[in-house]
């Protein structure tokens, strides 16, 4: 995540408001930008005269949310930021004026975390300085995974499904579910469960009318965190923010605490894009484990239809081309001037497969004295193109020789 805060303009222009902690001036409060970004501030220690450090680190909103309605603690938050990258020290100089002048920034890590810049012991903030207020803990919302229920409807509420069909949606829906199970569990027990691993769901029952059907989750191991609770949560959520166009919000998760990532995106999309195209309604139903088990429903259908281009507009936007010329040394294991495809191997690159440029295409074809050498010593420049097109899923590597010598 790139700290978009640069100089002490763009530091000034943040407005304060939170405040925890308070002697002579701020010590840890939460700032807004106009664009509703928001940083956490944390003074730790005067080091000279008019010089301040501090722990400073963009946050999204529900961070901010979750700590004001203590359900993280100070250091759990700190501890989360540090381990992602994205806490960093701040360092003021109280007699620059210059308000173009860079701000001095540096990612905390390993050779400059020192322990005491943190709380001699955790704590939840319990007080704001701006609001005047008390804060309480606020129940987080937990669905109950152990048994729930998906239902697909279409227009003329038939009673049966294409089997293919209800596979499809049913993988779609598996997929996106295992991939939040991913993160959270990376982002609570900071660790990664193995690439392979599934959340082993079960059809428990059929729903009778329409054709839904009744889930459950077998967690694969003891979980003290309740991974697949929060887990569907985070789809509750997802499908809502889709709903309510929240772009904003969606992004704020993928780049800033990481709650989603483009996998995440691609998955959601590509679920509510079956649901669409074959002109259903897709329901969810399930307890709220902390609300004396109300259920929780959300439900999207085709007045929801449209909405599905914040996701693509997403993964549009996190799509790229990267062009680079490279040089290798390797040996030409194979050349095809008709097909224009060339196949060669090097130490760095390993085997490398492309096409020639139409230039250089032309002169060896036109050339006498400029052959290639099957197999061969060979010295190239290479265009890579790099394509990651995440909406269409494309992720290719295109390699167009430009140039070469041999012996």
């Amino acid at each position: 995540m790139v700290m978009r805060i640069n100089k002490y303009s763009e530091l000034e222009a943040l407005e304060i408001v939170h405040i925890f902690d308070y002697y002579d001036f701020p010590l840890f409060f939460i700032s807004k930008s106009l664009k509703s970004e928001y940083y956490l501030n944390y003074y730790i220690e005067e080091i000279q005269e008019h010089v301040d450090k501090w722990f400073f680190s963009r946050i999204s909103n529900k961070e901010r949310v979750n700590l004001i309605e203590q359900r993280i603690s100070v250091v759990k938050l700190l501890n989360r930021l540090l381990k992602n990258g994205r806490l960093h020290h701040l360092f003021i100089d109280s007699l620059l004026e210059a308000s173009e002048v860079k701000i001095v920034l540096e990612v905390v890590d390993e050779s400059n975390f020192e322990i005491d810049s943190y709380p001699e012991e955790d704590f939840v903030v319990d007080y704001d300085y701006i609001s005047k207020e008390s804060l309480n803990k606020v129940n987080e919302t937990i669905i109950d995974s152990s048994r729930f229920k998906l239902v697909f409807k279409d227009e003329s509420n038939n009673h049966d499904i294409d089997l293919n069909l209800f596979m499809d949606l049913m993988q779609k829906f598996n997929k996106t579910y295992d991939g939040l199970l991913q993160l959270k569990n990376k982002l609570i027990n900071e660790r990664v469960i193995d690439a392979n691993y599934s959340m082993n769901l079960k059809i428990d029952s059929f729903q009778p009318s329409s054709f839904g059907v009744w889930l459950k989750t077998d967690p694969f191991e003891a979980d003290l965190f309740e991974i697949p609770e929060r887990s569907l949560s985070s789809f509750y959520d997802l499908v809502n923010e889709v709903k309510e166009n929240n772009g904003i919000v969606i992004e704020e998760s993928l780049e800033v605490d990481e709650e989603y990532n483009i996998e995440t995106i691609k998955d959601m999309k590509n679920f509510l894009k079956e649901i669409s195209s074959n002109k259903l309604t897709f329901t969810l139903e399930a307890q709220n484990k902390s609300d004396n088990n109300e259920i929780k429903t959300v439900v999207f259908d085709k007045n929801n239809y449209s909405k599905i281009e914040v996701l693509n507009d997403i993964l549009v936007k996190n799509s790229n081309e990267k062009s680079e010329v490279i040089e290798i040394e390797g040996i030409l294991t194979s050349i095809n001037i008709p097909n224009n495809k060339f196949r060669l191997t090097s130490d760095e690159y390993g085997e490398i497969q492309g096409s020639m440029s139409k230039t250089l295409r032309d002169a060896v074809k036109d050339s006498f004295d400029q052959q290639f050498k099957v197999p061969g010593k060979i010295k190239t420049q290479i265009e890579r193109k790099i394509i990651n097109n995440h909406l269409d899923e494309e992720y290719t590597t295109k390699n167009k020789m430009i140039s070469f010598t041999q012996d």
